[in-house]
């Protein structure tokens, strides 16, 4: 229930008029005693309205208090519980993305031990061409070393022919020319 600030004002111009009117024939009039009395009847009268009327006042304004202080503890726990749900959701989202980094985490670790396998294969496949092309490499060396062997066994062979072909053509062409000179000088002592 509102106070008018109507009322208190005129409770308090009341009583304080009371009181100075009672004041005034306690001194002026001490023999108007009924006259007193009245007043000061009035001025006890308007004392109860005028605490009243503050008492009220201090009533609306601690309800009014109240009813703000009630109003933030409302507000207090809306912030609270929009808080706790941002938290719970921010611990869902952040358990969320470390579960997901976890299971990259552990697809990479796969990603990686299938790789070095891969590596591991691939080095072992390099290893065994090499090997191959080595031992090509040393057959085909081996085979070279054997044809030039045999080439030269060959070109020896041909040599020693070529070398008594020539001298058989070489003991011809004696012959020839050691008979043409026979001829030549029996034709000239002729």
């Amino acid at each position: 229930m509102k106070i008018k600030k109507s009322n208190l004002t005129f409770s308090a111009v009341g009583f304080v008029a009371s009181i100075l009117v009672t004041l005034y024939l306690i001194l002026n009039m001490p023999q108007m005693l009924q006259l007193i009395i009245v007043f000061g009847i009035i001025s006890l009268a308007d004392t109860y309205f005028l605490v009243d009327s503050i008492v009220k006042k201090i009533d609306e304004i601690s309800e009014a208090s109240m009813d703000k202080q009630t109003e933030l503890v409302k507000v207090e726990k809306g912030i609270y519980s929009v808080a706790k749900r941002e938290e719970s959701a921010n611990v869902r989202q952040s358990n969320a993305l470390i579960s997901q980094i976890q299971e990259l985490q552990a697809e990479n670790q796969k990603l990686n031990e299938k790789l070095i396998e891969q590596q591991k294969l691939c080095t072992k496949i390099l290893v065994k061409k090499a090997q191959e092309n080595s031992n090509k490499n040393l057959n085909s060396s081996d085979r070279i070393s054997k044809l030039l062997v045999q080439l030269n066994g060959s070109t020896t062979n041909s040599s020693k022919e070529t070398i008594e072909i020539l001298e058989e053509i070489n003991k011809t062409l004696d012959t020839y020319y050691n008979d043409n000179n026979d001829n030549v000088r029996r034709m000239r002592a002729n």
